[in-house]
Parts: C-alpha cells; structure tokens; sequence
C-alpha cells in the first residue's frame, strides 16, 4: 500500500517553474532516494511535500491530501522535513531544539519518553543537553536535527542532503542510523542525497531527477546498476 503519492507535481518560485509533472509513490516504511545534479529541483521537491513552496498537482500521504495546506498542518499530519543545513537554533539548547519537535504534542510524560528514545539513537545529545546547539559539531548538529524531527513522531520523514559537509566516518554512522529508525519504527523515508553509493546502500526505491523531471526510477539495485547513473554520480562504469 503507497504511503506517499505524488502526481503531476508543480512548483517553482514566483515565475520560475522548477518541478515539472513528478510522479512518484512510496510505500509505507519505504526508504526512497532522490538522486541529480545540482540545481534538478531536489530541495524544491522536498519543500513542496512539505508545504514550503506553492504546487500544483496532488500529494497524499496515507489516503490524506496535503496538497495546499500549510507547513504547520502538513507537519501534524506527520510529515518532519530536516532541511539542507539543519536548520538547528543555535542559541537554544540540545534538549530545547528537541522538545521544539515535539511542538504540536501535548503530553510531557509521553515528549519525555521519547527523549530517552532519541537518545539511543543518538547517546552523544545525553552528554550534551544542556549546550547550545551551535556549540555542537556538524556531525551532531546534524544528528540534533534528525533527533527534533523525529519527536514529532513522523510518519514521513524528509532528509535533505543529511551528509553535507559531514567527514565519512561520520556519514557512514548516520546513515546506519537513519536506517536503523527506519527498520524499527517504519518511517517511511524520502532522502536527497548526492551521496548516491550511501543513498542506494538505505533505500528500497530510487528517482533521479534532472531539471525538474523524473528521468530514471527503479529500485535501488537496478539504479545501482544502471551504467548512466553509475557514470554520472556514482563515479565508475557497469
């Protein structure tokens, strides 16, 4: 059963047009990379199912249309979308930003439990709690964002460009944690990454997007495989 419908998708800013028709499904507990060159629409893609950017077209997720409803209803209907750059508050501590995901809950027992649920994904932020966020590495600075999206108890979680600016090592072990979110709590995942080897280790599905179009879908092995996507981001030949 598709959790995520995406058809005929339109966007773009003021007259600029970005996305051009997209058309996608993902089902429920499905990790799903997008792949492309910079500037193929990918942040806009993301910021559309998340109500950041005007559409047209339909998106549902789980039968519901989010199509046209704002950022905050989009978010209650249980879509956490982590921004390309974090997008952390740095002046606020680690356990503030992660309660601040926890926004539209109500229940302090509950938004406590899943504190303690965070931090055994991430045990680094329960050494940190108390710091400002801004005086974290990128490294926890991008597992904080991750940890705030997540109190939101997401069913959609929507990662953008999760290893920018990451060492390795570091991308490698947020990636064996997002999957493992994904395998224990069935989030169903969309993730833009130009990290295609990471992206395609994670995921079930895959689309490449080039100027605002879907121009290749498959699974993961199959856009592994396929020698123009191997040629063109994943740096060697079938």
């Amino acid at each position: 059963m598709s959790e995520l419908v995406v058809d005929d998708l339109v966007a773009g800013y003021g007259d600029a047009r970005v996305l051009h028709g997209v058309r996608f499904t993902v089902k429920q507990g499905e990790v799903c990379a997008i792949l492309g060159p910079n500037g193929a629409g990918k942040t806009t893609l993301l910021r559309a199912l998340s109500g950041m950017v005007r559409t047209r077209g339909t998106v549902t997720l789980g039968g519901t249309e989010l199509s046209g409803r704002s950022p905050d209803t989009i978010a209650r209907l249980g879509v956490a979308h982590v921004p390309e750059g974090r997008g952390t508050f740095m002046p606020l501590t680690v356990e503030d930003n992660l309660r601040l995901g926890a926004f539209v809950r109500r229940g302090r027992a509950e938004v406590d439990s899943d504190l303690d649920r965070i931090y055994t994904y991430f045990p680094v932020l329960k050494t940190r709690l108390k710091q400002a966020a801004g005086s974290l590495s990128g490294g926890e600075q991008q597992m904080l964002a991750i940890g705030r999206a997540l109190m939101l108890r997401p069913r959609l979680l929507l990662l953008d460009e999760p290893s920018l600016g990451l060492a390795p090592l570091v991308t490698r072990e947020l990636f064996r944690i997002v999957q493992a979110i994904n395998a224990e709590e069935q989030t169903t995942v969309v993730v833009v990454e130009q990290n295609a080897h990471l992206a395609l280790g994670i995921a079930q599905q895959a689309h490449v997007l080039e100027t605002g179009r879907i121009v290749l879908s498959g699974t993961a092995e199959e856009i592994r495989a396929d020698e123009q996507v191997a040629q063109s981001y994943l740096g060697y030949r079938v």
